[in-house]
This record gives structure tokens, sequence and C-alpha cells, in this order.
């Protein structure tokens, strides 16, 4: 029999695992935010850099250099663990590391052939389609019809970007089918990569230090020899350049740790949607940096992107609330079993 004490009790219970629910999408929303904007600005910087005339790889190898700096400056400071469990959870690192890295070489590149704006509206359309091939290869899982209707959605969206990036002024055949193929192979190494990230600090509690710490070591270390195997870097660059590439280093930093943050807080399919907010953010720096307006083919695409992503995102999401929901009810109504 419940007793009014023990009610009392539940009640507590229940309003206070609402508040941290409430709580915990108030700050994977802030920081998804801030995310996106500092990945939009991050983008807008890369393209500046390279117009500037800074090889591509060598810019993102600087990137990659600030980040491991900026973690081994805290590392005295938090202490994470930076050895892995065992031996299959060091292959998963070192599989993130290698993702990780090729992902941002791809979307980094991406942003010296098409607009930022684009880039960004090619591969987060992707990403729930990338996201739900993974897991129904390695996972078994299959989509709902829910899902499915959303993935559908951001694809067409992807395809009206591509033809309106076709009939636009297109400087040769060769630039365009770059310009449409980089995107795209991005988003598939991308939704790996949040899921994969998702495992290791959501459900397995490593350190987004270790996971950050990993991925720029190997990233710092192979990008130095293949910007000079297959560019030819420049190292004396002008002022307006020196503070494009400072721009890039700390926003792409920031965002980068902020995002395997969200990943710690939310699902994959929960952070795909809430990173589609760098879509509007970097098309209005594409007038604001670049003076670029976009093509109504262009701009109903993105709109797909935008609304499939948000329904596929958005139904993920609702799920986990209502499984923490109903987590949390079973826990409060068990609470007397431990005494």
């Amino acid at each position: 029999m419940v007793t009014t004490t023990d009610y009392r009790k539940m009640t507590e219970g229940s309003s206070f695992s609402k508040t941290v629910v409430n709580l915990k999408s108030a700050a994977s929303l802030v920081l998804s935010v801030s995310s996106a904007f500092l990945s939009a600005l991050a983008a807008h910087f890369m393209t500046l850099s390279s117009q500037a005339g800074v090889p591509g790889l060598q810019l993102i190898f600087l990137a990659k250099l600030a980040q491991f700096l900026c973690v081994l400056v805290v590392l005295p400071y938090f202490r994470p663990k930076l050895t892995a469990e065992d031996t299959r959870q060091g292959m998963v690192l070192f599989l993130l590391a290698v993702i990780d890295n090729l992902g941002t070489i791809l979307v980094f590149m991406s942003f010296v052939y098409v607009m930022p704006g684009l880039a960004f509206g090619i591969i987060q359309g992707l990403i729930p389609l990338s996201t739900a091939c993974i897991g129904y290869i390695f996972l078994k899982e299959r989509v709902g019809v829910i899902d499915s209707c959303g993935i559908l959605c951001s694809v067409a969206g992807v395809v009206l970007v591509a033809v309106g990036m076709a009939m636009g002024a297109a400087p040769s055949t060769h630039r365009l089918t770059v310009a449409i193929l980089l995107p795209i192979v991005a988003a598939f190494s991308r939704g790996p990569h949040n899921v994969i990230t998702r495992l290791l600090v959501g459900f397995r509690a490593v350190s987004v230090l270790t996971v950050t710490f990993y991925d720029q070591l190997l990233g710092t270390v192979l990008l130095l020899p293949g910007t000079y195997m297959f560019e030819t870097p420049r190292w004396t660059l002008s002022a307006p350049t020196i503070g494009y590439v400072i721009g890039l280093c700390l926003c792409d930093s920031l965002a980068s740790i902020l995002l395997k943050v969200v990943l710690k807080l939310e699902k994959a399919g929960a952070t795909a949607v809430l990173m589609t907010l760098s879509i509007p953010f970097t098309i209005l720096l594409d007038y604001l940096f670049q003076s670029h307006v976009h093509g109504p083919m262009e701009l109903g695409g993105i709109t797909l992107v935008v609304l499939g992503t948000a329904v596929v995102g958005g139904h993920s999401w609702w799920g986990h609330r209502q499984e923490m929901r109903r987590n949390n009810l079973l826990e409060t109504m068990n609470f007397d079993k431990s005494t």
C-alpha cells in the first residue's frame, strides 16, 4: 500500500527528474547553437584563407595543431584517463580518430570548391541516411516509417541543391563534379563519426578530452607530411590571412569540442537535427562574407534538408525523452527496494 509519505516522495522524485531532463535539453540546445554558429564561421574562415592562397591541407593541419595544443594545455588540470580500458576500446578510439580526420579533410576541402551554405546543406541532408545505413549494417537496426519519410525528404533536398548548383554558373564540369561529390562523401564519414563518438563519450564514459587528444594527435602527425607531399605550403602570410587562419583554428576547436559534449548528452539522431542550425547560419554568412545570394532551387533544396532532418532528429529526440522519463519513473517507484 502506498502511503502519503511514499506518494510525496514519488512526486518530488518525478518533479526532480523532469527538471533534470529539461535542464539537459536546454544545455544541449545552447551548446548545439554555439557549435553550429562556430562551425559556420570556421567554414567561411576556411574559404577566405583558401581564396588568399593558403593550401587546404595546410589549413586543416593548422586547425588540428591548434586543437591538439589546446588539449595539452588543459590536460594537467582535468587529468582525464588517456589509456583505453581494453584492446577493443583502444581499437575503437583509433577507428574514431581515422574517421574524424578523414571526415574533417573532406568537409573542409568541400568549402574550397563550393559555398559553405551549400556544402553544409548536402552534408547535413545525407547524415541521417548515412547513420541509418551504418545502424542497419552493424546494429541491424531498422528505420521506421516516420524516419524513412524524413530521410527521403532530406535526400530530395540534396538532389535539388545539386541540380541548383548544376544550373548555376559553374566554372567547369570537373569542378562541379568535385563540388558535389566531396560533401556527399563527407556526409558518409560524419554519420559513423557521430555514432562512434556517442558510443564512447555517452555510453562508455570516455572523456571528451581523451577522444579529442587521440583525434588531433593522429591528424597533426599525418597532415604535416601530407601537406608537403600533395601541396606547396605557404608559411609567409599577410596580416588579413593570418587573421582568417586564427579565426579558423579558434572556431573549429571550440565547435569540435562542443559537438562532442552534445553527443555526450544526446543521441546521434537528435544531435543531427540540432546541428542543422549550421545551415541557416552559413547561408547568412555566405551573403555577409561572400556577397553570394543562393538561387530558389538551392534554397528549396536546403529547406527540404532542414525539414527532413528535423523529422528524423525530432522523432529520435522525442523517443529518447520518453524513455528517460519512463526510466526515471520506474526508479522512483522502486526507491524503497534498497532499504
